[in-house]
């Protein structure tokens, strides 16, 4: 499936995209050899669509060329790979059925944001490295299911490049 970056905003009304659109720009161009980024993303359990995997194409185009700027002077690296994570899961959601982040979770959740009317948490992370990437999907899939009922996770990792997201009730 290919997507814009500029088109998340429709997506996903609720957050303000001109950072994490720079940020997401800026380490997709880094990683592509062409002007799109393709990642592998495995999907595990999201209801309204169930398992699979898919080829998400991304491409980075219509940016504003100064935002870019400003992020790589603003931002740490490793700040700008969490920010680009929440795009591609952000890209995830919405290719694995519609869903949308409606707003940030509360303080002491040990997630980053809420999903759709039910309001399930989200925790999102991103990697530079493939080899982060199993220790980050375990981790965070414990710290949600001890005391969550009804959750996403997605991990993105940058290297390889390769994305999970998945439900766990």
């Amino acid at each position: 499936m290919r997507f814009r970056l500029t088109a998340l905003p429709e997506m996903h009304p609720c957050l303000l995209w001109n950072d994490i659109l720079a940020a997401a720009t800026v380490v997709l161009e880094q990683g592509a050899a062409s002007r799109s980024y393709t990642v592998l993303l495995q999907i595990h359990e999201i209801p309204g669509y169930g398992s699979g995997e898919v080829r998400l194409e991304i491409v980075p185009a219509g940016v504003s060329r100064g935002d870019v700027a400003k992020v790589r002077r603003t931002y740490e690296s490793h700040r700008l790979v969490e920010l680009a994570a929440i795009a591609v899961a952000c890209l995830a959601l919405f290719c694995a059925g519609g869903h949308q982040i409606r707003d940030v979770s509360l303080r002491g959740t040990s997630a980053d944001y809420l999903i759709d009317d039910q309001r399930h948490l989200l925790e999102v992370a991103g990697r530079s490295r493939k080899n982060d990437f199993p220790a980050a999907w375990n981790e965070r899939w414990r710290r949600l299911a001890e005391g969550s009922t009804g959750f996403y996770i997605s991990v993105t990792e940058f290297e390889t490049p390769a994305s999970r997201l998945g439900f766990g009730a």
